[in-house]
């Protein structure tokens, strides 16, 4: 471990979420967005006020992953359990884009749900889908364009997808296979929004998952190492260069950079006391800022 950087998180947000993900950080108006999916809630915290100042919007139906809105801050862009929407957080408005079909077997429509996804420099909109039971290789990567979900996984399948994220010049796209341990790399073009080239990245020791992703401004990608209590910063060649350890949060689930100089990076959890993990959201501060991430467009084609 000589050489590589060592932070620890502190414990921020005490919200005990049943499966805490997706935050958010939206520069705009200094606000921090997170979800627990299996509770059906998103949390909308100003970091000026923190818990004491939240706002908590239940649905009838679980939302996985939250983006920003290109010019709009009564709307976010929300995955729901199949499909791609716009939602009101604060109100509660929930206005459906597109969803997920399984073509050629509907009966997969009820076998899996909306997981993690991602907005790309030109305002895609992508997404995986992963399977209910976690087992099936049934999980696809969507790309919304228009108001039509494709399936642009050509023919990859995991349980679980996490991710995308891309590097600051936008020529690489990082994808999680969480169950496999696997964090995959392609050659992207985003004139065309095309993948190409899929080669491991990384794999992460001792059996880590990889689970949500972000991008710091030196190409360096941050990985949370679900089941190990840590997230993980690894270079453009896939070499360990620093971790953050997380106390009280053995299943952690995705890490996101914010802050008015976007050196905070903000660490969503899932509460499980047989592993030791809060559910809490956690912090630290780190030498490197992150990359901000994209907007949704709404009227891209």
């Amino acid at each position: 471990m000589s050489g590589i950087k060592q932070y620890t998180a502190e414990e921020w947000l005490p919200s005990r979420s049943l499966l805490g993900e997706s935050p958010l950080y939206r520069a705009h108006d200094d606000t921090f967005f997170f979800v627990d999916i299996k509770n059906k809630l998103v949390h909308t915290v100003p970091l000026s006020k923190g818990w004491s100042g939240k706002h908590t919007l239940e649905l009838d139906e679980p939302i996985t992953r939250l983006d920003v809105v290109d010019g709009r801050l009564d709307l976010l862009a929300a995955q729901t359990r199949l499909g791609f929407a716009l939602l009101d957080p604060i109100k509660g408005g929930l206005d459906p884009i597109a969803d997920v079909q399984h073509a050629e077997d509907s009966t997969l429509n009820d076998k899996v749900r909306m997981n993690d996804g991602a907005i790309d420099a030109r305002g895609r909109w992508w997404a995986g889908t992963m399977a209910w039971d976690e087992e099936s290789k049934i999980g696809r990567l969507w790309c919304l364009k228009g108001e039509k979900a494709d399936d642009v996984s050509a023919g990859d399948r995991s349980p679980v997808f996490n991710g995308p994220v891309w590097s600051p010049d936008n020529k690489t796209m990082y994808l999680c296979d969480t169950p496999a341990g696997k964090i995959y790399r392609y050659d992207y073009d985003v004139e065309s929004g095309k993948a190409t080239d899929k080669r491991l990245f990384a794999q992460l020791d001792g059996g880590g998952m990889p689970d949500g992703l972000a991008v710091d401004v030196e190409g360096h990608v941050w990985v949370a190492a679900n089941s190990q209590g840590e997230t993980v910063r690894l270079s453009p060649e896939g070499k360990v260069t620093a971790t953050c350890v997380i106390p009280g949060a053995k299943m952690c689930s995705c890490p996101a950079f914010g802050g008015k100089d976007m050196k905070t990076m903000f660490i969503t959890s899932i509460r499980d006391d047989d592993e030791g993990s809060t559910g809490n959201v956690y912090r630290v501060r780190v030498d490197v800022a992150g990359i901000r991430r994209h907007s949704y467009r709404q009227n891209r084609t």
